[in-house]
């Protein structure tokens, strides 16, 4: 009867314990729920690419690019393309690679031989091929891998009148890779250029023989699934050119937490939970409260992340508050200023960004404070695009209707028209 009664408490005792593991549980899971109800599960990120298809157009207009009689060296396209294209044929995160040379339609070629042309030049240049016949036939084929163009985008249709409808007609093509799912990643660079320009605009002069005095524009576009085309860039494009605009991705909210112990000004103090800060509570509003806010940027384009880009588009939104953004360090700059520089920096690991925050008042018992960054055409597309190409010597390097072009992308991605990359919240209340 003892030893009964001894297995009945030890039962009680495991079943208690069930019971108690299984509130913890729940608690967690809501918890949870409730900290990233912005961020829901995602698969698994992708490592590998199935298929990569490289298009390089040889048409008139690109053989100054690539001449086949340079008198000296070989110009910046080469010094960059050609050590692209091998950093693409020797990945191992590509399983299969195609290569193309794009006359009326796509050829299929192997990698030597477009290694051949972009080194020694196009031999026989094509028939001009316009750029939306060019982008449709790409995105009918491999919409499940990664698909390049490599081009100078000059929007040449053989009725002269048609340059002025580019934006539909890149719209229209474009909203076919939209609907397959499809996202667009556009960079671009500019190069010496020895050879014949062909300029969009024709009114003036069909041709510039000798040309360029000014450096030129090309482009390379990555078309496919957003998380494709985000590994690929990630990987292999990497800092290889200097401009870039993206359409078509959905970006996650960037970690990010209040760190309440580098260059805090005023009464306050943080409410932290599971490790970050993302509340504080204010004591008293009788001296400005100061904080900084660390963000990890690493997940966005690098295009979304430059000095120029945050200054001008992230911003504070907020009721009941002055709040402002005073000032944004990259991580580097930001270990070194006095208050920090001298203290335990293993915190800031994390960390990418540090955003410097200042508030005077709170209106209001509490409020939520966000941090957006908005999603706008990046000056340079403004500063490239010219309506007459005709006079390139004397305007510099700029592309036919570049705008034009940029418009019908953002009218196909939905891109361009004031949404967010991203929005974090930060709460604020006062002491009770």
């Amino acid at each position: 009867m003892k030893l009964l009664t001894v297995f009945a408490c030890f039962l009680l005792l495991f079943v208690s314990a069930c019971g108690k593991n299984e509130k913890t549980s729940e608690t967690t899971s809501t918890t949870s729920k409730t900290t990233n109800k912005e961020k829901p599960a995602t698969p698994a990120a992708n490592t590998n690419i199935g298929q990569v298809n490289v298009f390089l157009e040889v048409s008139g207009s690109m053989k100054g690019f690539m001449p086949t009689n340079k008198a000296e060296g070989i110009t910046e396209f080469q010094k960059t393309i050609d050590p692209f294209l091998a950093t693409i044929q020797q990945s191992n995160i590509i399983q299969n690679k195609g290569y193309f040379e794009v006359r009326e339609k796509p050829y299929p070629i192997n990698y030597e031989q477009l290694s051949r042309t972009v080194r020694y030049g196009i031999q026989q240049s094509a028939s001009s091929t316009t750029i939306p016949a060019i982008l449709d036939s790409i995105i009918s084929q491999n919409q499940d891998g990664v698909n390049i163009l490599i081009s100078d985008f000059i929007y040449s249709p053989e009725n002269n009148r048609a340059v002025s409808f580019v934006s539909t007609d890149i719209y229209r093509v474009l909203s076919k890779a939209k609907q397959q799912g499809q996202a667009v990643s556009v960079f671009a660079a500019t190069s010496d250029f020895d050879g014949t320009f062909y300029p969009a605009e024709k009114s003036a002069q069909r041709t510039i023989a000798n040309c360029c005095d000014t450096p030129v524009p090309y482009y390379v576009w990555v078309m496919g699934k957003p998380e494709l085309v985000s590994l690929f860039n990630r990987e292999l494009v990497k800092n290889t050119f200097p401009e870039q605009v993206h359409s078509g991705f959905t970006f996650e909210a960037p970690a990010y937490s209040v760190l309440d112990k580098y260059m805090p000004a005023g009464n306050w103090y943080c409410v932290a939970e599971n490790g970050s800060c993302q509340a504080i509570t204010i004591s008293d509003m009788k001296a400005p409260v100061e904080m900084i806010v660390g963000a990890n940027f690493n997940g966005l384009p690098s295009a979304f992340t430059s000095a120029g880009y945050l200054k001008q588009n992230l911003k504070i939104q907020a009721e009941n508050t002055d709040a402002q953004i005073t000032n944004i360090y990259p991580a580097a700059q930001f270990r070194t200023l006095p208050g920090v520089s001298g203290k335990n920096t293993d915190p800031l690991k994390p960390f990418t960004h540090f955003i410097k925050i200042k508030f005077t008042k709170l209106n209001a018992p509490q409020t939520e404070m966000h941090l957006q960054l908005a999603n706008q055409r990046p000056t340079w597309v403004q500063q490239w695009t010219t309506p007459n190409d005709s006079q390139i010597n004397q305007e510099g390097a700029k592309t036919f209707n570049l705008a034009g072009i940029m418009d019908g992308v953002e009218r196909a991605f939905g891109a361009g028209t004031g949404g967010n990359i991203f929005d974090i919240a930060i709460g604020l209340q006062k002491e009770k």
